[in-house]
Order: C-alpha cells, then structure tokens, then sequence
C-alpha cells in the first residue's frame, strides 16, 4: 500500500473499486467497504474476554518514577474491580506506555498460578515500569491489563 501511496485510512477510501481490484484482486472489495466504515460482520457481544485492562491518558507528562507508580494504583484498582465482576484472574500483567511522543510499549510479566489481588498486581506493574526507568521522555499514558485468565470460585 505504501508504494501505491496509500498511508492512511482517508488515503484507502480515495481510491475507487476498480483501482483496489487491479493490484490487490479478491481484497479489494473488502478494502472498499471497510475504508468507508461498512462491516458487515456479525458483533458478538458475548464472545470470550482474552484481557481486562485500563489505562489513564495524562494532562501532563509524568517524569518521575514514584509518581507513575501512584498513578499505577488506581488504573490497577480498575483492573482488580473489572476482573471480579467477571470472576476471573489472570496470570499475565501486562504494562503499556506511551510516551509524550507516542511511542507505544508494553512489557509483560507472567506467573505460574493466576493473580488477583492489588497488591501483586501493583508488585508486578512496578517491577516492569523500573525496567523503563530512568524514563527517556515524559510518560503521557499508562495502562495495566491481565491476561491468561482461569475463571474463579464465586463462593471464594
């Protein structure tokens, strides 16, 4: 696409039909539709939840390692709420960080038996977010998200 000067979303819906079939054959149809918002795929609202996360988008950069890390607590405390609605604890933690620049990682932790606590989760989260520190540029977003889930008791 990047050679045909399509870069963007906007740059996809320019082209006509006829353009998208001559150099990318039976997706081009595809393409089409979905460049200008048509899906016509069935929505499963109650397909298997694979993650549960939350993240905080900041008005300000965050520089300093401590006060990304209080800011980790009620993104987590989220987290923790979201997985006992659904009766579910997850094995993996997953950071993700977007910098002032928009650069985007994620580092992930995973142990052997599933987690649910804050306390654990916060360990873990901290854990990763050291590996990043020093931080080379403001931090503009965090998230936490668990994954590798195993359905829990509801009676305890």
């Amino acid at each position: 696409m990047k050679k045909l000067g399509i870069l963007t979303g906007a740059d996809l819906r320019e082209k006509s039909l006829t353009f998208l079939a001559e150099h990318f054959g039976s997706l081009a149809e595809h393409y089409h539709t979905i460049s200008r918002g048509i899906d016509a795929r069935p929505v499963r609202p109650n397909r298997i939840r694979k993650s549960v996360g939350a993240e905080n988008t900041f008005a300000e950069d965050i520089e300093d390692f401590e006060a990304a890390v209080e800011k980790l607590e009620s993104i987590i405390a989220k987290v923790v709420t979201r997985c006992a609605e659904k009766n579910v604890a997850g094995r993996t933690v997953t950071l993700k960080i977007k910098y002032a620049d928009f650069e985007l990682i994620t580092r992930r932790a995973t142990l052997s038996g599933a987690i649910g606590d804050p306390d654990t989760i916060l360990y873990l989260a901290r854990k990763l977010l050291a590996g990043e520190s020093p931080f080379r540029k403001g931090i503009r977003l965090l998230g936490v998200s668990m994954s590798g889930f195993e359905v829990r008791d509801p009676q305890g």
